[in-house]
């Protein structure tokens, strides 16, 4: 069967949708959402999967549309349009994920986030690599640094200040103050 048997899009209420991938947003971007939405209208419906909820009523789990649900909120809106699919949970996060990496402008510490959660439900390096269109020694790399709780080394890959192979090679020092150095002389050339 083709995707369009599976999927429909419809009017959906906003309160039994549950976000399964959450992400912090930039205050002044959602608040540019917000006045889009406002302004223009909605542009893309977001997707969702049918679920039942604890109470065993419906219920539906977000995998695309966190920042559009959350500007329908803010403008008071009780229902939302929506691309209903059948798909499980696990099928949601690699959407969500697929989605995030096709952002133009999308965070590094984001995606390593995402790379952690699939890891996390047993996904391989290279099923995650296939899934994102990246190399599974780049999933791995990026899982490393995660692993490793090295957030200033991923802020630094993130904004371009060090390519990821300089990253590991720094987070594999084991002295806080050798790493500092390390990434000291990258930066400066030396």
């Amino acid at each position: 069967m083709t995707e369009a048997k599976h999927t429909r899009t419809e009017m959906i209420p906003i309160d039994p949708v549950v976000i399964l991938n959450p992400r912090a947003r930039n205050r002044r971007k959602f608040l540019e959402v917000v006045e889009s939405i406002r302004t223009v209208g909605l542009k893309r419906p977001i997707s969702v999967n049918r679920m039942i909820g604890p109470d065993g009523g419906r219920s539906y789990g977000l995998a695309c549309g966190q920042g559009r649900i959350e500007a329908f909120r803010e403008l008071g809106r009780t229902e939302i349009p929506a691309i209903v699919r059948q798909a499980s949970e696990e099928e949601c996060l690699v959407m969500s994920l697929v989605e995030n990496c096709a952002r133009r402008m999308h965070r590094s510490v984001d995606l390593l986030q995402d790379v952690a959660t699939l890891r996390g439900r047993g996904y391989s390096d290279r099923q995650i690599a296939e899934k994102i269109g990246a190399s599974p020694e780049w999933v791995s790399m990026m899982a490393t640094l995660i692993e490793k709780g090295e957030q200033r080394l991923i802020e630094a890959v993130d904004v371009g200040t060090i390519p990821i192979s300089v990253a590991i090679e720094i987070a594999r020092a084991d002295d806080e103050t050798i790493q500092q150095m390390l990434a000291e002389a990258y930066t400066e050339g030396r």
